[in-house]
């Protein structure tokens, strides 16, 4: 198994951020109903967009004419689905716990779980937010090597028609 240093760099350097940011504006989501409101509505957006890529876009397209070929296509096309599969989980974490905050801001027995639980879901907001950020690029590079595909695979002779010929 091959490791990906530079995604390994870039999701630590992200969790890093993200636990800075979830410390240190968990004050501020804490006075702002508004702010609560906000994550929720972009987080909603962010997982309906997301459910549409997955539907829409990454459908399989077969173009390799060898099963060995289309095999390790396979792979790679398994795991991009799985990081936007995770990616949808980590969207609808951070909604459930922003439902959970505004269920027990309302009580003073939980003030120092909503505090954690603040915490939680703004550091959770950061890391989906700075992952979300590549999501354009990833579509981008898919559709790209999809069309490259596509024209490689129009540049290849066709076996039947040759054969045919004779």
């Amino acid at each position: 198994m091959d490791i990906d240093w530079r995604r390994v760099l870039f999701f630590l350097g992200a969790a890093g951020v993200s636990i800075w940011c979830g410390w240190h504006g968990q004050p501020l989501v804490h006075e702002s109903d508004d702010a609560r409101s906000m994550i929720t509505d972009v987080f909603s957006i962010l997982a309906g967009f997301l459910m549409t890529v997955l539907t829409l876009l990454i459908e399989p397209k077969p173009t390799a004419k060898i099963w060995r070929e289309a095999a390790s296509k396979k792979t790679t096309f398994v795991n991009r689905i799985i990081r936007y599969k995770w990616l949808f989980m980590l969207y609808l974490t951070v909604l459930g716990m922003v439902f959970a905050a505004n269920l027990l801001d309302k009580s003073k027995d939980y003030t120092y779980a909503l505090v954690w639980l603040e915490r939680s879901y703004l550091t959770l907001t950061t890391l989906a937010f700075i992952i979300s950020l590549t999501l354009p690029n990833q579509l981008m590079q898919l559709q790209v090597s999809r069309y490259n595909e596509m024209i490689d695979e129009k540049r290849k002779p066709d076996p039947e028609k040759n054969s045919g010929s004779n």
